[in-house]
């Protein structure tokens, strides 16, 4: 197995470990952060942000700022 795919199935395992234990701290079950597409529709859930911005983790590129945003609105969110 190469070093490429160790490092993918690790930011994968963080990644959901990560979003499991948000969800679990907003009231949510943790098992929605296991669910592809329905994790992200309950994180803008979460931050308070339209559903609109769904449509921009979709497009290549752009999907990586919203991400961020996504994650510094979760800061704010739980006052980090």
């Amino acid at each position: 197995m190469s070093i490429y795919m160790l490092l993918s199935i690790l930011f994968f395992v963080l990644s959901i470990a990560g979003l499991w234990r948000i969800f679990e701290k907003a009231g949510r079950p943790g098992w929605e952060a296991i669910v592809p597409f329905y994790n992200f529709y309950i994180w803008l859930k979460i931050i308070n942000k339209p559903l609109w911005w769904y449509i921009f983790i979709i497009i290549p590129y752009i999907n990586v700022f919203t991400l961020l945003l996504m994650v510094v609105e979760t800061l704010k969110c739980f006052r980090k």
